[in-house]
């Protein structure tokens, strides 16, 4: 079950590039991370298990950002989730669907930025 979900997960991701819209609105509700001075706005990132949706980067800085998840912290453990890097744009990226359990978010560009993501 575990490695069909991973599969999936990067497969999704793979294949879900960044969709960069100007003006690109954020629906209520929505799965969003802001970067802003090189920092996210949260370090608790929930989401749906077992459940596909959208993921959100709201980059607020001219600097180069994305979003990685995986099982443990830092560049350590499987990679479940990755968007390229983008800067001072805000991307819709298909993600999911995630195991219940607890997995890890940085951004591999500024590896300081980071986070744990809760999946119920």
């Amino acid at each position: 079950m575990v490695a069909a979900t991973l599969t999936t997960a990067l497969a999704l991701a793979a294949c879900g590039g960044p969709k960069a819209t100007p003006g690109l609105s954020i629906p209520p509700g929505a799965v969003v991370i802001t970067a802003k001075d090189t920092a996210f706005d949260r370090t608790e990132l929930f989401l749906p298990a077992d459940t596909s949706f959208s993921l959100f980067l709201d980059n607020e800085d001219a600097d180069l950002h994305n979003v990685a998840i995986r099982t443990e912290r830092g560049f350590e453990g499987e990679l479940l989730f990755r968007m390229d890097p983008v800067s001072a744009v805000t991307v819709e990226v298909p993600a999911g669907p995630f195991a219940e359990g607890t997995y890890f978010f940085l951004c591999e560009v500024h590896p300081v930025m980071s986070g744990t993501v809760i999946v119920q």
